[in-house]
C-alpha cells in the first residue's frame, strides 16, 4: 500500500510505527519503535528505515516518518469534503508542486518536500494555525511526525521548495502584528520635574523640546504629534498614564480636543500598548545611584519642621527609614540590612550598601538646607546637616533605622508561583512575564533569560539519549524536574536519579539544571540527609539555613553505605516548617519550597520504611552507560550557552505544566526501580525470608530470634535495629503473632513469634 511513496523518501527517510491511543480523553496517534517502546519524535535514534518499519506494519495502524535534516512537511486537516478539495487546500498543493497524498482519515492532505530555511520565524509565522487547520513541519522547529499512507493525489517525488514554503507562511501562517510590550509596564520611578529633566536630556532631546513646545513635524497631523510626545512620555513614566496624562497637559500640544475621554485614553492607552521598554533604573553601582527623585522626595517630606523628624537620632532614624523604605528594610532574624539592586532583594554584608544609601542622603539633606529661605533656621539646619557627614553619626542613623520598618525574612520569597529570570519576573498562575519589582520580596534570580520560543534539539535528544529511547520515563524527568520551577512543595517527595553504571549522564543534567536555576538551585552536602550520631540543637544549622527560599536542592554522589535520616528527609519533604539559624545569626523559620534531587551510584541505607509506604521516594534509572566513543566531551559548554539554558528552562516550564495538568504517574521503570529499592531497604523482610519458615503451631522466642538477626547482618553487612525495632516490625507480619506467654518448652514468660520457627531449627529436626 506505500507502493506511490517516493523513492528518496524510502532511501532517505526515518520510519517509525504508530497507533491509535486514548491519552487524556482524545485519540492520538503515537509513535513507536519496532521493539516496542515508543518512539521519540526528536530523536532520529529511535526511527528505522523504510523496509523494517513495513515488515512490523502488520501490528500496528500504519507508518510514519520523522522530520529530520531537510525533509519537511506540510498537514492540512479537514480540507476534503465528498472527495472535493477545498480552495486552500487546492492552491497550496499547486505552489508546493511536490509529492502531496491523502491522510489516514482521508479528510486530510499530507505534502512531503524538502526544504532549506535559514531560521524558522515563530515570531512572525505559526507552525500550526489552528484557526484554519494548517500545521507546517519543520526540523528544528517541530518534534512531531508525520503519518504517510501512499494514497497519493499528485507528485511523484519530494521536491525541493523553499521558495515556495515562503510564500504559503506568508500567504497563511503569517501572524497578525500587533503591539505587544515584552514585560508589563511597572509604574514610574520618577517625578514629574524629574521626567522633563531626563526626557529633555536624552539622545531624542530635541525631537522632545520640539513636541513639547508644540512643533508639528512637516507632513504630520496635530494627532501624530500628539502620539509621538505620549510614546516619548510612556517610556518615561513607566506606562503611568496619569502621569503621562499630567505632563501632556502642561505641553504646547495642549487642545479641547485632549478633553474627549474617547480620544485622551485611546491615545494613551496606544502609546504605553505600542512602548516594548520601560525607564526603569536598574544596574546601579549602589542603590542611591540614579535614585532620581532623592531630592523631591527630601523636599517633600519637610525635615527641617517635620515633627515627624525631631532634630535627633529619633528623628535621623525614621528620616533614613521613610526616604528608603522602598529600597532598605531591616531584617531582624539576619541582623543585615536589605537592599534592593533592581532585580531583587540583596543581603547587605557590613551594611555597606545601607552605609552608601545614608552618606546620598547626608548630601540630598546638605543640598535641602541650602534652600531654606529663612536664614536663622538654614543656618541651624546646616549645623546639624553637618553631623551626618560624620561616620559615627551615620552607623548611630542606621542603628535607629533598623526598627522602623523592620522585616522578617518569611516576606521575602514567600509568592510560591513567581520565578524571576534575568530579564524579568516569571507568574507561572499565569505565564505572564512582567518587570522586575521590588513590591515583589525576591531575593532569588536566575541568570537565565525568559525566551517562551528558545528551542534546543540537542538538549532533547540529550534526553531521549539518557532515558534510553524510553520516551514515558523522559516525561516523567521532565515533570520531575519541571517541579523544581515553582516552590509549591504539595507532592511531598523526593527523587534519586540512579544509575549502577557510570557515564551515565546524570551529573551533566543536573549540573546543567542547576546553572539555570541561578539562585533557586543549591548544591547540598550528602551529610545533610544522613544520619548522625550525635546532635545538638544548640549548634547553627547552616546546612538547613541555606536552602530557605530555594527551590532545588541537588545532593550529588554520595558515599556508598549512607545512612540516610528518615526523620529529616520526612521533615524536608512534609510541608513542615523548618528551624534554622546561620553561625553568629538568630534562628529564623522558613516554610520549605526546596525538592531533593539525589544523582548517584549508591542508593543510601533506609531503616525506616514508611519512606516508600508515604510515597516520599522516586527512583528514576539511568540505565544507559555512555563508551568513550560515545560521549560528547563539548555538552556542558553547549549547554552552558544563553540561548540553550533559556531552552533548558522552557523544556521544565513545560514539565511544570504537565505535572499541573496530569499530575505525577510513574511510569513502570520508575515503580519497578522504587519497589526493588523498597525490598532491598527492608532488611528484616529479607531476614525472615531467609531465616524463617512459616508454621501454624510454631512458637518462637523474641531473643532467640533478635540473636539470628543479628548474625544475619554480620554476615549481609547490613546495620543492626535495636531489639525494640525489630519486634515492631515482627508484628507487622501477616501470618505470626507476636504476645508474651509461658514457652511450652516452660520457664518464666517471655515475648515470642508465633506461627514461624527458626528455618535453621526446622532442618535441624528434619
Amino acid at each position: 500500500m506505500y507502493e506511490k511513496l517516493p523513492q528518496e523518501l524510502k532511501e532517505r527517510g526515518a520510519f517509525c510505527l504508530w497507533k491509535y491511543e486514548e491519552r487524556d480523553g482524545n485519540r492520538t496517534k503515537v509513535p513507536y519503535q519496532t521493539n516496542g517502546l515508543c518512539a521519540d519524535s526528536s530523536n532520529k535514534a529511535t526511527f528505522t528505515d523504510y523496509a523494517i518499519a513495513v515488515r512490523h506494519r502488520a501490528a500496528y495502524d500504519g507508518i510514519g516518518i520523522g522530520v529530520f535534516g531537510d525533509i519537511c512537511a506540510i498537514d492540512i486537516d479537514s480540507c476534503v469534503e465528498n472527495g472535493v478539495l477545498s480552495d486552500m487546500a487546492e492552491d497550496i498543493i499547486a505552489r508546493m508542486d511536490t509529492y502531496t497524498e491523502y491522510s489516514p482519515s482521508g479528510n486530510g492532505v499530507r505534502i512531503l518536500f524538502k526544504a532549506s530555511l535559514p531560521a524558522y520565524d515563530k515570531g512572525r509565522y505559526y507552525i500550526n494555525n489552528r484557526q484554519i487547520k494548517l500545521e507546517v513541519y519543520v526540523a528544528g522547529y517541530t518534534s512531531r511526525f508525520v503519518t504517510v499512507t501512499g494514497n497519493a493525489i499528485s507528485g511523484t517525488g519530494i521536491e525541493e521548495r523553499t521558495d515556495a514554503l515562503t510564500e504559503v507562511l506568508e500567504k497563511y501562517m503569517r501572524k497578525a502584528e500587533k503591539p505587544v510590550s515584552r514585560v508589563t509596564a511597572p509604574g514610574s520611578y520618577l517625578s514629574d520635574e524629574s521626567v522633563l529633566q531626563k526626557a529633555f536630556a536624552s539622545k531624542q532631546g530635541e525631537k522632545f523640546k520640539a513636541l513639547w513646545n508644540g512643533t508639528i513635524p512637516d507632513e504630520k497631523s496635530h494627532s501624530e504629534a500628539d502620539a509621538a510626545l505620549c510614546a516619548m512620555l510612556a517610556f518615561w513614566c513607566g506606562g503611568d498614564t496619569e502621569q503621562m496624562d499630567r505632563l501632556y497637559r502642561q505641553s504646547a500640544l495642549m487642545r479641547d480636543k485632549w478633553n474627549r475621554d474617547d480620544y485622551r485614553i485611546a491615545t494613551l492607552t496606544k502609546a504605553v500598548e505600542m512602548c516594548t521598554e520601560f525607564y526603569k533604573p536598574v544596574g546601579r553601582s549602589s542603590a542611591a545611584d540614579d535614585f532620581s527623585d532623592l531630592q523631591q522626595i527630601v523636599a517633600s517630606l519637610h525635615p527641617a519642621e517635620n515633627d515627624r523628624y525631631p532634630w535627633n537620632d529619633i528623628g535621623n532614624g525614621r528620616l533614613f527609614a521613610d526616604v528608603f523604605k522602598a529600597i532598605a528594610r531591616f531584617v531582624p532574624e539576619r541582623k543585615q540590612w536589605h537592599i534592593y539592586d533592581g532585580t531583587r532583594w540583596v543581603s547587605d554584608t557590613g551594611s555597606l550598601k545601607a552605609m552608601e544609601l545614608c552618606k546620598a542622603l547626608a548630601d540630598a539633606l546638605m543640598r535641602y538646607a541650602l534652600d531654606i529661605h529663612d536664614e536663622h533656621k538654614r543656618k541651624s539646619y546646616i549645623d546639624f546637616c553637618r553631623k551626618w557627614q560624620s561616620r559615627h553619626m551615620r552607623i548611630t542613623i542606621l542603628s535607629d533605622a533598623q526598627s522602623v520598618y523592620p522585616i522578617s525574612m518569611q516576606e521575602f520569597d514567600s509568592d510560591r508561583f513567581l520565578f524571576n529570570c534575568a530579564n524579568g519576573t516569571l507568574d507561572l498562575r499565569t505565564m505572564e512575564f512582567r518587570g522586575h519589582s521590588a513590591e515583589d520580596r525576591l531575593t532569588k534570580i536566575t541568570p537565565t533569560e525568559y525566551d517562551p520560543h528558545a528551542w534546543s534539539d540537542r538538549y532533547n535528544r540529550f534526553i531521549s539519549e539518557i532515558m534510553s529511547g524510553d520516551t514515558e520515563k523522559a516525561k516523567f524527568l521532565q515533570k520531575a524536574l519541571g517541579y523544581s520551577v515553582s516552590g509549591d512543595t504539595r507532592f511531598e517527595c523526593m527523587f534519586f536519579l540512579y544509575g549502577e553504571t557510570t557515564r551515565n549522564g546524570k551529573g551533566t543534567l543536573m549540573e546543567s539544571i542547576l546553572r539555570v536555576m541561578g539562585d533557586y538551585g543549591r548544591a547540598v552536602r550528602p551529610e545533610t540527609i544522613a544520619l548522625k550520631h550525635s546532635v545538638n540543637s544548640q549548634n547553627p544549622s547552616e546546612d538547613i539555613a541555606r536552602l530557605a527560599g530555594i527551590r532545588l536542592a541537588n545532593i550529588s554522589e554520595p558515599s556508598r553505605g549512607l545512612l540516610l535520616n528518615a526523620a529529616q528527609v520526612k521533615s524536608m519533604t512534609g510541608n513542615d516548617t523548618l528551624n534554622a539559624r546561620f553561625l553568629h545569626e538568630n534562628s529564623f523559620d522558613f516554610q520549605p519550597q526546596f525538592k531533593l534531587y539525589v544523582n548517584t551510584n549508591y542508593l543510601p541505607v533506609v531503616t525506616d520504611t514508611t519512606l516508600f509506604t508515604s510515597g516520599r521516594v522516586l527512583i528514576i534509572p539511568f540505565d544507559k552507560h555512555f563508551e568513550e566513543w560515545e560521549q560528547d566531551k563539548g555538552l556542558k559548554a553547549e549547554f552552558g550557552k544563553p540561548e540553550v539554558q533559556s531552552a533548558i528552562l522552557n523544556w521544565m516550564l513545560e514539565g511544570y505544566r504537565l505535572l499541573q495538568a496530569e499530575s505525577f504517574t510513574p511510569p513502570q521503570s520508575v515503580i519497578d526501580a522504587t519497589n526493588a529499592y523498597y525490598h532491598e531497604s527492608d532488611k528484616i523482610a529479607q531476614f525472615a525470608e531467609d531465616c524463617l519458615v512459616a508454621d501454624a503451631g510454631a512458637e518462637t522466642k523474641t531473643s532467640e530470634l533478635y540473636d539470628a538477626y543479628r548474625t544475619w547482618c554480620a554476615g549481609n553487612g547490613c546495620y543492626v535495629e535495636n531489639n525494640k525495632n525489630f519486634i515492631a516490625e515482627l508484628r507487622k507480619f501477616d501470618a505470626g503473632k507476636v504476645i508474651r506467654k509461658r514457652p511450652r518448652s516452660g520457664g518464666e514468660k517471655t515475648t515470642v513469634l508465633m506461627g514461624y520457627a527458626l528455618r535453621e531449627a526446622v532442618e535441624f529436626l528434619k
